[in-house]
């Protein structure tokens, strides 16, 4: 059974801009986060920042400034990273698949 950091994270990394790149690097103990971090690096900025936030939601470096969710993400990443915030808090959320 995994917690809500781990479904927070997942619901992130799936979300359909990334997840055929992402997909490889989900494992059902963890994230295989070295390589994924190295797909990241040819990514557009904003799904570069879903990686980073979702890197930061499993590791809490504090490595993602706030300002950057609201100004960097569109419509769909931006819901997508509210719904993985409630994930994680252990609420209840509408996991929108399209998101």
């Amino acid at each position: 059974m995994h917690g809500p950091d781990y479904a927070a994270v997942r619901h992130i990394l799936s979300s359909p801009a990334i997840a055929g790149r992402t997909a490889p690097h989900i494992r059902e103990d963890g994230f295989d986060w070295y390589p994924l971090l190295l797909e990241a690096e040819t990514m557009s900025t904003g799904e570069r920042l879903l990686v980073r936030i979702a890197y930061d939601l499993w590791h809490t470096d504090g490595e993602v400034a706030l300002w950057e969710v609201p100004g960097r993400l569109g419509p769909s990443g931006f819901r997508r990273v509210l719904q993985a915030l409630e994930v994680s808090r252990g609420e209840p959320a509408a996991l929108d698949a399209a998101a």
